[in-house]
């Protein structure tokens, strides 16, 4: 082997990173809109069963000079610290490129490459630095199921946003689709999923599909939209948030069947109560349009059915109040109510 002194890692001139990008971005007339008269874009896509609901990668890319071997490997390790303690760390790659999901939205990274053989480390890049889009939602890859999403990365007033890698809503992991070995490593490994919310109805429909040794797996039937009001639905939506206040369960991934109309309606509320602005909790809802269940718009029967639901707790206030009225009125405590938004809400001042 030649000297190790004559490999180079190199940055190359044209840059080294790309941040990841939505594959459908939203229309300018979209993001400028106001409002339940805002246009709705969705009506523009054709009707196809490709799943669009998943993320681009940010691609890494890097040069060497003056190989000594040809058995050299390149390994990338990724870090929110300029240090790199504690990095996401990707091993055994051949080229000189790799594509990472799931970089955190808003958020500077610090990276580097190095060049190893036979154990030993030939020669490390510098350390370089980018911040990743803030654009939302945070996508998530989890193959084998799809509409799969992190509901944190949204602003909030005050120069804030939600929390991100605490909450995630899906479609289901079993029956209708069936999740991979793939997507199960990225739940339990990559996002580190400690509670399956399961929102199905009993009697069948309802099981468990991730390890029970390291995800507790919790079954809550509810029904949607403005069956949230109902003396029934009520009970249901107290379980589901006393799960949502209990800070050792998180991260919490939720979902029904198609992470649409159960789903949905959880990440609604939820959202709401942590103060999303109502244009984007709108938006939100429509973005399941981009996975396989078919539309979900603005525009439905069933979601202006959701928020008349809500203006009966509030008829002069705004979606926030009302979500919050709605949530004491079913037994949510005003210190479970501080606490989810004390761990699920951060200051992003500075990001």
């Amino acid at each position: 082997m030649e000297n190790p002194q004559n490999v180079t890692l190199l940055q190359p001139e044209n840059g080294s990173v790309t941040a990841p990008l939505q594959r459908y971005e939203l229309p300018a007339e979209a993001e400028e809109s106001k409002g339940d008269e805002a246009p709705v874009w969705w009506d523009s896509l054709e009707e196809t069963s490709e799943d669009r609901s998943v993320p681009a990668p940010v691609v890494f890319v890097w040069e060497a000079t003056a190989l000594a071997t040809k058995d050299i490997q390149y390994r990338l390790l990724i870090s929110s610290n300029s240090e790199l303690k504690d990095p996401m760390t990707i091993n055994g790659l051949s080229q000189l490129r790799a594509e990472v999901f799931h970089l955190h939205l808003g958020t500077r990274y610090f990276w580097k490459a190095d060049a190893r053989a036979n154990g030993t480390t030939l020669a490390e890049s510098p350390v370089w630095s980018f911040t990743t889009n803030r654009t939302t939602p945070r996508w998530i890859e989890a193959p084998g199921i799809t509409n799969v999403r992190d509901l944190g990365g949204w602003p909030l007033p005050g120069k804030r946003r939600v929390r991100q890698g605490l909450v995630y809503r899906s479609s289901e992991m079993n029956r209708h689709v069936e999740i991979t070995d793939e997507g199960t490593r990225v739940l339990l490994n990559e996002l580190g999923i400690r509670t399956d919310l399961d929102l199905r109805g009993v009697g069948g429909e309802a099981l468990p599909a991730l390890d029970s040794d390291r995800v507790q797996w919790i079954n809550v039937p509810i029904r949607p939209y403005e069956c949230i009001a109902d003396d029934e639905g009520k009970q249901g939506y107290l379980e589901v948030f006393r799960v949502f206040a209990d800070p050792a369960n998180y991260p919490i991934l939720f979902h029904c069947w198609g992470g649409a109309d159960r789903a949905g309606t959880v990440a609604f509320l939820l959202s709401a109560l942590l103060g999303v602005s109502r244009e984007n909790l709108i938006r939100d809802y429509e973005l399941t349009s981009l996975s396989i269940w078919g539309p979900r718009l603005r525009s439905s029967d069933v979601f202006t059915a959701l928020l008349d639901a809500l203006r009966s707790f509030g008829p002069d206030a705004g979606v926030h109040e009302q979500a919050e009225n709605y949530l004491l009125s079913v037994g949510v405590t005003p210190d479970e109510i501080a606490t989810i938004r004390s761990h699920l809400v951060e200051d992003c001042v500075g990001i």
